[in-house]
């Protein structure tokens, strides 16, 4: 459905008239396929929120190539495969217009009103709820109703950027079980963007692991088959985000105990090790 092709991302560094750049995301290759759960785990600063932009279509990639259903995205293109993509953020709020009710908002996307509140039943929402404005809502309503928004546009797949992480333990775990449950029949893709490895690893198909711009490891159970020394560090909740970057070699390298003198100098490539599994790691040579 969605295929990266090592693709990079650049920003200028400074402003806009800056004239240095700098990669936050590098060789990324990554594929979703129809009907998939697939998470995408790292910590703040790692590109998670990059690489969302560029799953969305929100923003073009600098280098590589990306393709959606066989095609090839680019400048002229991109607006249009842009609409078959929902998007979940963390704060649904800022994602409605508080002049207006929800239903009206969610007529902007559907203009069917049966089929909006057949949506929101589903997603154990109330009818009078659609005639209320985003503040008389709480949280998890409001968040509800911005999956109901993504449904009701028919996308390809989902993107839930951070989407339960502002919800309490209780809330995060019921929108966890409708979204499995109003998905059943794997109609949609869904992307995860989270740090939390437990929800990811419940929800997700699929787990891919980015580290300082680089998709270092691709796993189908995080828990039990990962293989990644930076894999690892987030299992025991180690912060591995404040060394520098080795500018030659593997960004993990100045952490990494199980380092060689070739981490120093090289980058490994991303190489498959097994059935849905890849890692980006000098130790599975």
């Amino acid at each position: 459905m969605i295929r990266f092709e090592s693709v990079y991302k650049k920003y200028k560094r400074g402003g806009f008239f800056a004239s240095k750049t700098f990669d936050a995301l590098k060789d990324i290759d990554i594929e979703i396929k129809d009907g998939e759960h697939v998470g995408i785990i790292g910590e703040s600063g790692a590109g998670k929120t990059t690489l969302g932009k560029l799953l969305s279509l929100v923003e073009l990639h600098s280098a590589g190539s990306i393709y959606f259903d066989s095609i090839k995205i680019n400048s002229k293109n991109r607006k249009t495969y842009r609409k078959q993509i929902g998007m979940v953020f963390q704060n649904p709020h800022t994602s409605f217009n508080p002049k207006i009710t929800i239903m009206d908002s969610l007529l902007e996307t559907k203009r069917n009103k049966e089929d909006i509140v057949k949506q929101c039943l589903a997603l154990t929402l109330k009818e009078e709820l659609l005639y209320k404005y985003p503040h008389q809502l709480s949280g998890g309503e409001q968040q509800r109703m911005a999956i109901a928004r993504s449904v009701l546009s028919n996308p390809k797949y989902i993107i839930f950027d951070e989407a339960t992480s502002a919800l309490d333990v209780s809330t995060q775990a019921k929108i966890v079980n409708i979204l499995c449950d109003i998905n059943s029949d794997k109609k949609y893709s869904y992307i995860f963007i989270t740090h939390d490895l437990k929800l990811a690893h419940f929800i997700s198909d699929r787990v891919y692991v980015i580290y300082k711009g680089y998709i270092v490891e691709e796993t189908d159970n995080i828990y039990k088959n990962h293989a990644h020394p930076y894999t690892k560090a987030l299992l025991e909740g180690i912060n591995q985000m404040r060394t520098v970057e080795n500018a030659l070699g593997c960004p993990f390298y100045d952490l990494c105990e199980y380092k060689k003198d070739i981490c120093k100098k090289s980058i490994p490539p991303l190489k498959s090790i097994g059935k849905n599994k890849k890692v980006r790691c000098f130790l599975y040579d």
